[in-house]
Protein backbone atom coordinates (compact mmCIF):
# COMPACT_ATOMS: atom_id res chain seq x y z
CA UNK A 1 0.00 0.00 0.00
CA UNK A 2 1.24 3.46 -0.92
CA UNK A 3 1.03 6.80 0.87
CA UNK A 4 0.67 9.72 -1.53
CA UNK A 5 -0.62 13.28 -1.58
CA UNK A 6 -4.00 14.04 -3.10
CA UNK A 7 -2.48 16.25 -5.81
CA UNK A 8 0.00 13.65 -7.03
CA UNK A 9 -2.71 11.01 -6.91
CA UNK A 10 -4.94 13.09 -9.19
CA UNK A 11 -2.05 13.41 -11.65
CA UNK A 12 -1.69 9.64 -11.62
CA UNK A 13 -5.41 9.07 -12.32
CA UNK A 14 -5.19 11.72 -15.06
CA UNK A 15 -1.95 10.53 -16.60
CA UNK A 16 -0.76 11.64 -20.04
CA UNK A 17 -2.07 8.56 -21.84
CA UNK A 18 -5.59 9.62 -20.81
CA UNK A 19 -5.38 13.20 -22.03
CA UNK A 20 -8.48 14.16 -23.97
CA UNK A 21 -10.63 11.75 -21.99
CA UNK A 22 -13.46 13.12 -19.84
CA UNK A 23 -12.83 10.54 -17.12
CA UNK A 24 -10.23 8.13 -15.82
CA UNK A 25 -10.30 4.46 -14.91
CA UNK A 26 -12.99 3.18 -12.52
CA UNK A 27 -11.76 3.12 -8.96
CA UNK A 28 -12.96 2.47 -5.44
CA UNK A 29 -13.36 4.92 -2.60
CA UNK A 30 -12.65 2.91 0.55
CA UNK A 31 -13.86 4.14 3.93
CA UNK A 32 -12.16 2.41 6.84
CA UNK A 33 -13.70 2.06 10.29
CA UNK A 34 -10.98 4.21 11.88
CA UNK A 35 -12.22 7.22 9.90
CA UNK A 36 -9.53 7.25 7.22
CA UNK A 37 -10.21 6.78 3.54
CA UNK A 38 -8.23 5.28 0.70
CA UNK A 39 -8.50 5.00 -3.07
CA UNK A 40 -8.01 1.80 -5.02
CA UNK A 41 -7.13 1.72 -8.72
CA UNK A 42 -7.82 -1.79 -10.07
CA UNK A 43 -5.95 -0.99 -13.28
CA UNK A 44 -2.73 -0.36 -11.32
CA UNK A 45 -3.56 -2.75 -8.49
CA UNK A 46 -2.54 -0.17 -5.87
CA UNK A 47 -4.22 1.18 -2.76
CA UNK A 48 -3.42 4.80 -1.92
CA UNK A 49 -3.83 5.53 1.80
CA UNK A 50 -3.49 8.38 4.31
CA UNK A 51 -5.45 10.75 2.08
CA UNK A 52 -7.55 12.24 4.86
CA UNK A 53 -9.23 11.66 8.18
CA UNK A 54 -13.02 11.63 8.29
CA UNK A 55 -13.46 10.32 11.82
CA UNK A 56 -17.10 10.53 12.84
CA UNK A 57 -18.23 11.01 9.23
CA UNK A 58 -20.37 8.74 7.13
CA UNK A 59 -20.14 8.40 3.36
CA UNK A 60 -23.61 8.80 1.85
CA UNK A 61 -23.00 9.15 -1.90
CA UNK A 62 -20.48 10.05 -4.57
CA UNK A 63 -20.32 11.60 -8.03
CA UNK A 64 -17.23 12.26 -10.13
CA UNK A 65 -14.40 13.24 -7.79
CA UNK A 66 -16.77 14.24 -4.99
CA UNK A 67 -18.33 12.52 -2.00
CA UNK A 68 -21.35 13.48 0.11
CA UNK A 69 -20.52 13.22 3.81
CA UNK A 70 -22.49 13.49 7.04
CA UNK A 71 -20.28 14.61 9.93
CA UNK A 72 -20.53 13.95 13.67
CA UNK A 73 -22.62 17.09 14.13
CA UNK A 74 -25.21 15.83 11.60
CA UNK A 75 -24.11 18.34 8.97
CA UNK A 76 -23.95 17.52 5.25
CA UNK A 77 -21.11 18.65 3.01
CA UNK A 78 -19.49 17.79 -0.32
CA UNK A 79 -15.77 16.97 -0.44
CA UNK A 80 -13.43 16.54 -3.42
CA UNK A 81 -11.30 13.43 -2.80
CA UNK A 82 -8.40 14.89 -4.80
CA UNK A 83 -8.21 18.28 -3.09
CA UNK A 84 -9.11 20.25 0.03
CA UNK A 85 -12.20 21.69 -1.68
CA UNK A 86 -15.27 21.45 0.55
CA UNK A 87 -18.84 22.70 0.03
CA UNK A 88 -21.03 23.14 3.12
CA UNK A 89 -24.74 22.46 2.62
CA UNK A 90 -27.85 23.85 4.34
CA UNK A 91 -28.66 22.49 7.78
CA UNK A 92 -30.97 19.46 7.74
CA UNK A 93 -33.60 21.47 9.64
CA UNK A 94 -33.68 24.16 6.92
CA UNK A 95 -36.68 23.09 4.82
CA UNK A 96 -39.07 25.14 2.68
CA UNK A 97 -41.93 25.39 1.84
CA UNK A 98 -43.34 24.69 5.27
CA UNK A 99 -45.38 21.57 4.49
CA UNK A 100 -43.33 19.95 7.25
CA UNK A 101 -40.67 20.95 9.74
CA UNK A 102 -37.54 19.25 11.03
CA UNK A 103 -36.12 20.11 14.46
CA UNK A 104 -32.85 18.96 15.93
CA UNK A 105 -32.71 17.09 19.23
CA UNK A 106 -29.09 17.37 20.32
CA UNK A 107 -26.36 16.57 17.80
CA UNK A 108 -27.77 13.28 16.56
CA UNK A 109 -31.55 13.36 16.96
CA UNK A 110 -34.39 14.85 14.93
CA UNK A 111 -38.17 15.25 15.01
CA UNK A 112 -40.20 15.85 11.85
CA UNK A 113 -43.77 17.20 11.99
CA UNK A 114 -46.41 17.80 9.36
CA UNK A 115 -50.15 18.43 9.52
CA UNK A 116 -50.90 14.74 10.01
CA UNK A 117 -48.08 13.14 12.00
CA UNK A 118 -45.10 13.65 14.26
CA UNK A 119 -42.11 11.40 13.55
CA UNK A 120 -39.89 10.97 16.60
CA UNK A 121 -36.79 8.89 17.24
CA UNK A 122 -35.09 9.97 14.00
CA UNK A 123 -31.29 10.02 14.17
CA UNK A 124 -28.36 10.86 11.92
CA UNK A 125 -27.87 7.10 11.46
CA UNK A 126 -31.16 7.09 9.50
CA UNK A 127 -29.96 9.68 6.98
CA UNK A 128 -29.35 8.42 3.44
CA UNK A 129 -28.41 10.52 0.44
CA UNK A 130 -27.69 10.94 -3.26
CA UNK A 131 -25.29 13.25 -5.06
CA UNK A 132 -24.88 14.44 -8.63
CA UNK A 133 -22.07 16.80 -9.64
CA UNK A 134 -21.77 18.15 -13.19
CA UNK A 135 -18.70 17.41 -15.31
CA UNK A 136 -17.54 21.00 -14.82
CA UNK A 137 -17.99 20.69 -11.07
CA UNK A 138 -20.00 23.91 -11.05
CA UNK A 139 -23.45 22.40 -10.51
CA UNK A 140 -24.72 19.80 -8.06
CA UNK A 141 -27.87 18.21 -6.67
CA UNK A 142 -28.12 16.68 -3.18
CA UNK A 143 -31.05 14.47 -2.14
CA UNK A 144 -31.50 13.08 1.38
CA UNK A 145 -34.06 11.35 3.58
CA UNK A 146 -34.60 9.71 6.95
CA UNK A 147 -34.66 6.05 5.95
CA UNK A 148 -37.37 4.83 8.28
CA UNK A 149 -40.47 2.77 7.35
CA UNK A 150 -43.39 5.04 6.53
CA UNK A 151 -41.39 8.25 6.57
CA UNK A 152 -43.24 10.46 4.06
CA UNK A 153 -40.62 12.86 2.65
CA UNK A 154 -37.35 13.18 0.81
CA UNK A 155 -35.61 16.56 0.49
CA UNK A 156 -33.26 18.12 -2.05
CA UNK A 157 -31.16 21.18 -2.77
CA UNK A 158 -29.04 22.42 -5.66
CA UNK A 159 -26.10 24.76 -5.89
CA UNK A 160 -27.20 28.19 -4.70
CA UNK A 161 -30.19 26.95 -2.69
CA UNK A 162 -30.37 28.23 0.87
CA UNK A 163 -32.72 25.49 2.06
CA UNK A 164 -34.04 22.05 1.12
CA UNK A 165 -37.29 21.41 -0.72
CA UNK A 166 -39.57 18.56 0.42
CA UNK A 167 -40.96 15.89 -1.92
CA UNK A 168 -43.89 13.89 -0.59
CA UNK A 169 -43.69 10.10 -0.93
CA UNK A 170 -47.37 9.40 -0.31
CA UNK A 171 -50.55 10.21 -2.24
CA UNK A 172 -54.20 10.00 -1.28
CA UNK A 173 -55.38 8.66 -4.65
CA UNK A 174 -52.40 7.17 -6.54
CA UNK A 175 -51.26 4.43 -4.15
CA UNK A 176 -49.06 2.75 -6.78
CA UNK A 177 -46.83 5.84 -6.50
CA UNK A 178 -46.55 5.65 -2.69
CA UNK A 179 -43.32 5.09 -0.84
CA UNK A 180 -39.73 4.53 -1.83
CA UNK A 181 -37.74 1.37 -2.54
CA UNK A 182 -34.83 2.96 -4.42
CA UNK A 183 -33.86 6.18 -6.16
CA UNK A 184 -31.30 7.57 -8.60
CA UNK A 185 -30.36 11.15 -9.44
CA UNK A 186 -28.87 11.90 -12.86
CA UNK A 187 -28.47 15.54 -13.71
CA UNK A 188 -31.58 17.34 -12.55
CA UNK A 189 -33.76 14.23 -12.94
CA UNK A 190 -34.70 12.19 -9.88
CA UNK A 191 -35.98 8.66 -10.45
CA UNK A 192 -37.94 7.15 -7.53
CA UNK A 193 -38.87 3.47 -7.45
CA UNK A 194 -42.02 3.22 -5.30
CA UNK A 195 -43.10 0.50 -2.88
CA UNK A 196 -45.00 -1.18 -5.71
CA UNK A 197 -42.02 -0.79 -8.06
CA UNK A 198 -43.44 1.89 -10.31
CA UNK A 199 -41.05 4.72 -11.15
CA UNK A 200 -41.71 8.41 -10.60
CA UNK A 201 -39.60 10.86 -12.61
CA UNK A 202 -39.11 14.36 -11.18
CA UNK A 203 -37.45 17.40 -12.76
CA UNK A 204 -35.52 19.35 -10.11
CA UNK A 205 -34.22 22.08 -12.40
CA UNK A 206 -36.82 24.77 -11.62
CA UNK A 207 -36.73 27.65 -9.19
CA UNK A 208 -35.82 27.06 -5.56
CA UNK A 209 -38.67 25.39 -3.68
CA UNK A 210 -40.18 23.81 -6.80
CA UNK A 211 -39.98 20.62 -8.84
CA UNK A 212 -41.98 19.15 -11.72
CA UNK A 213 -43.45 15.65 -11.82
CA UNK A 214 -42.66 14.12 -15.24
CA UNK A 215 -44.14 10.69 -14.49
CA UNK A 216 -47.22 10.92 -16.67
CA UNK A 217 -50.32 8.73 -16.59
CA UNK A 218 -48.52 5.43 -17.26
CA UNK A 219 -45.46 5.13 -15.02
CA UNK A 220 -42.86 2.47 -15.70
CA UNK A 221 -43.32 -0.76 -13.76
CA UNK A 222 -39.98 -2.19 -12.58
CA UNK A 223 -41.13 -5.53 -11.19
CA UNK A 224 -39.61 -8.83 -12.34
CA UNK A 225 -40.59 -12.40 -11.54
CA UNK A 226 -37.60 -12.72 -9.15
CA UNK A 227 -39.16 -10.59 -6.43
CA UNK A 228 -37.12 -12.23 -3.64
CA UNK A 229 -33.83 -11.06 -5.15
CA UNK A 230 -32.07 -7.87 -4.10
CA UNK A 231 -32.66 -5.11 -6.63
CA UNK A 232 -31.66 -1.58 -7.67
CA UNK A 233 -32.60 0.72 -10.53
CA UNK A 234 -30.24 2.53 -12.88
CA UNK A 235 -30.40 4.93 -15.82
CA UNK A 236 -28.53 4.38 -19.09
CA UNK A 237 -26.71 7.10 -21.02
CA UNK A 238 -29.79 7.38 -23.27
CA UNK A 239 -32.11 7.80 -20.28
CA UNK A 240 -33.52 4.27 -20.38
CA UNK A 241 -34.49 2.79 -17.01
CA UNK A 242 -32.90 -0.50 -15.97
CA UNK A 243 -33.67 -2.94 -13.14
CA UNK A 244 -30.65 -4.77 -11.73
CA UNK A 245 -31.09 -7.82 -9.51
CA UNK A 246 -28.81 -10.31 -7.79
CA UNK A 247 -29.37 -13.38 -5.69
CA UNK A 248 -28.75 -12.44 -2.01
CA UNK A 249 -27.71 -16.04 -1.28
CA UNK A 250 -25.38 -16.36 -4.28
CA UNK A 251 -23.90 -13.07 -5.46
CA UNK A 252 -22.40 -14.75 -8.54
CA UNK A 253 -25.62 -14.24 -10.49
CA UNK A 254 -26.98 -10.90 -11.72
CA UNK A 255 -29.93 -10.07 -13.98
CA UNK A 256 -30.66 -6.84 -15.85
CA UNK A 257 -34.07 -5.83 -17.22
CA UNK A 258 -35.34 -2.99 -19.37
CA UNK A 259 -38.82 -1.82 -20.26
CA UNK A 260 -40.76 -4.03 -22.69
CA UNK A 261 -41.99 -1.74 -25.48
CA UNK A 262 -44.71 -4.28 -26.39
CA UNK A 263 -46.49 -3.71 -23.08
CA UNK A 264 -48.88 -0.84 -23.71
CA UNK A 265 -50.52 -0.70 -20.29
CA UNK A 266 -48.21 -1.39 -17.30
CA UNK A 267 -51.24 -1.67 -14.99
CA UNK A 268 -52.63 -4.66 -16.89
CA UNK A 269 -49.47 -6.77 -16.79
CA UNK A 270 -47.76 -8.36 -13.77
CA UNK A 271 -44.33 -8.15 -15.43
CA UNK A 272 -43.55 -5.52 -18.05
CA UNK A 273 -39.79 -5.98 -18.36
CA UNK A 274 -37.38 -7.74 -20.73
CA UNK A 275 -34.44 -9.77 -19.40
CA UNK A 276 -31.31 -8.65 -21.31
CA UNK A 277 -27.81 -10.15 -21.65
CA UNK A 278 -26.06 -7.00 -22.81
CA UNK A 279 -25.70 -3.37 -21.78
CA UNK A 280 -25.29 -2.30 -25.41
CA UNK A 281 -21.61 -1.41 -25.30
CA UNK A 282 -21.86 0.25 -21.89
CA UNK A 283 -20.86 -0.57 -18.32
CA UNK A 284 -22.94 -0.06 -15.18
CA UNK A 285 -21.64 1.59 -12.01
CA UNK A 286 -24.41 0.55 -9.67
CA UNK A 287 -23.30 2.78 -6.78
CA UNK A 288 -23.91 5.77 -9.08
CA UNK A 289 -27.04 4.28 -10.65
CA UNK A 290 -25.81 5.05 -14.18
CA UNK A 291 -24.21 3.42 -17.20
CA UNK A 292 -21.16 4.82 -18.99
CA UNK A 293 -19.69 4.05 -22.42
CA UNK A 294 -17.25 1.16 -22.37
CA UNK A 295 -13.60 2.07 -22.92
CA UNK A 296 -11.05 -0.80 -22.77
CA UNK A 297 -8.20 1.74 -22.70
CA UNK A 298 -9.52 2.96 -19.35
CA UNK A 299 -10.37 -0.54 -18.17
CA UNK A 300 -14.12 -0.02 -18.60
CA UNK A 301 -15.21 -3.31 -20.09
CA UNK A 302 -18.54 -3.56 -21.97
CA UNK A 303 -21.44 -5.30 -20.20
CA UNK A 304 -19.71 -5.03 -16.80
CA UNK A 305 -21.58 -4.32 -13.57
CA UNK A 306 -19.42 -2.63 -10.91
CA UNK A 307 -20.97 -3.68 -7.60
CA UNK A 308 -20.51 -3.15 -3.86
CA UNK A 309 -23.96 -3.62 -2.30
CA UNK A 310 -27.69 -3.24 -2.94
CA UNK A 311 -30.17 -0.95 -1.15
CA UNK A 312 -28.36 2.30 -1.78
CA UNK A 313 -29.42 4.82 -0.71
CA UNK A 314 -32.43 3.13 0.94
CA UNK A 315 -31.09 0.30 3.03
CA UNK A 316 -33.57 -0.41 5.78
CA UNK A 317 -32.18 -3.95 5.50
CA UNK A 318 -28.45 -3.33 5.01
CA UNK A 319 -26.39 -5.74 2.91
CA UNK A 320 -22.76 -6.57 3.57
CA UNK A 321 -20.12 -5.23 1.21
CA UNK A 322 -19.41 -7.55 -1.71
CA UNK A 323 -16.97 -5.72 -3.98
CA UNK A 324 -16.92 -7.27 -7.44
CA UNK A 325 -17.30 -6.76 -11.20
CA UNK A 326 -19.79 -9.01 -13.00
CA UNK A 327 -19.78 -9.40 -16.78
CA UNK A 328 -23.36 -9.76 -17.96
CA UNK A 329 -22.42 -11.26 -21.36
CA UNK A 330 -19.90 -13.88 -20.18
CA UNK A 331 -21.47 -14.45 -16.72
CA UNK A 332 -18.04 -14.17 -15.12
CA UNK A 333 -17.19 -12.51 -11.82
CA UNK A 334 -14.07 -10.67 -10.71
CA UNK A 335 -13.40 -10.14 -7.01
CA UNK A 336 -10.66 -8.28 -5.15
CA UNK A 337 -9.68 -10.59 -2.26
CA UNK A 338 -6.79 -8.42 -1.04
CA UNK A 339 -9.33 -5.74 -0.05
CA UNK A 340 -10.83 -8.14 2.48
CA UNK A 341 -7.83 -7.52 4.75
CA UNK A 342 -8.94 -3.91 5.21
CA UNK A 343 -11.30 -3.02 8.03
CA UNK A 344 -13.86 -1.36 5.75
CA UNK A 345 -16.97 0.48 6.83
CA UNK A 346 -18.01 1.25 3.26
CA UNK A 347 -16.78 1.29 -0.33
CA UNK A 348 -18.06 2.81 -3.55
CA UNK A 349 -17.09 2.63 -7.19
CA UNK A 350 -16.39 6.00 -8.78
CA UNK A 351 -15.30 7.36 -12.15
CA UNK A 352 -12.75 10.15 -11.62
CA UNK A 353 -12.93 13.18 -13.89
CA UNK A 354 -9.90 14.76 -15.47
Amino acid sequence: MTNVSSSSLKRRWSSSDLQGQKSGSPGLILFEKDGSYALYNPKEGKIERNLGDFSGCRLLANSGNCVLLLDSGSNLYIKDVFSEKKISLPSLDSIMPCTSSVKRVGDRGFVRKDSDCTFTGLTCDDVRGLLWVSESGKEFVVVWLFDRPGHPYISFCRKGDTHYTDISLFFRDSHWLDGLSFMVVKGYRLYISTNRRYVRILDLSGEQGTFKDMTGFKPFSMLSDYDLWDSSIAVSTSGELLLVESDPCDRTCFRVYKNNPDIQDPFSSSYSLLDVDSLGGEALLLDLGITVPANPTLGIEPDSIYFTRHYRPCQCTPRDLDICVFNLATKTLQRFPHLSDMNLMDARWFLPRN
